[in-house]
């Protein structure tokens, strides 16, 4: 008998939540803007069944993690304290991409980005632990964000040190559990690897993606 038969509702998961996504992040050779099709993360939009908005661009070396990210529509306004009613971007890794994890533990964080300061925030880590297995959260004076606004669209450069991230070392473990959310005034978010409609992303490392680092 089917679940329609039995009265239940059938399952309706995005594409996405069926397997584990998997891209190569690239090296960069000193800290500078990420650019080129290199550095470009495939899109996920597709997969998780939503609007496609932005590219995204990543890469890393010993000293951290750069991030350049293109939304194809003008800025509107971000929120603070609520990061994700407006424009902003967040930030998900794993520096030990331990896929057994059920919840954040001390190689986790979750960064927030905010396209314009907010009561003087602009960039922070909002990391949410469970247990006692937790590191201290990021200074955010450590974190750098750029903002360069057109007509049309703008962009946002992103730098995260790696004293801003436990366990950071591509010699240990030369991958990275990761996930972003982008958000946007008013319309719903852009994902990569798990849609946050579905599951809490914040707290679910075992879900997000895997990034290998390439040299």
């Amino acid at each position: 008998m089917s679940a329609q038969e039995e009265g239940l509702a059938p399952l309706d998961l995005c594409p996405i939540n069926y397997f584990l996504l998997e891209a190569d992040c690239h090296y960069l050779p000193s800290r500078k803007q990420v650019a080129g099709k290199k550095y470009q993360l495939p899109a996920a939009s597709e997969l998780c069944c939503e609007d496609l908005f932005a590219d995204f661009f990543m890469g890393w070396n010993e000293e951290g993690l750069s991030f350049h990210i293109h939304v194809n529509q003008p800025f509107q306004e971000s929120v603070y304290p609520s990061p994700i009613q407006g424009d902003s971007v967040e930030l998900f890794i794993d520096t030990r991409d331990i896929k057994s994890a059920r919840f954040n533990n001390r190689f986790c964080h979750h960064f927030v980005f905010l396209g314009e300061r907010v009561e003087g925030f602009q960039a922070a880590e909002i990391t949410h632990f469970r247990t006692e297995d937790t590191h201290p959260l990021s200074d955010p004076h450590d974190l750098s964000v750029t903002v360069k606004k057109k007509k049309k669209s703008y962009e946002m450069s992103l730098w995260v040190p790696a004293k801003s991230l436990h366990g950071y070392d591509a010699s240990q473990c030369d991958r990275l559990g990761f996930s972003y959310r982008i958000n946007r005034f008013g319309e719903e978010p852009q994902h990569f690897a798990v849609h946050s409609g579905e599951y809490h992303i914040d707290q679910n490392p075992s879900l997000w993606s895997r990034l290998k680092l390439r040299r």
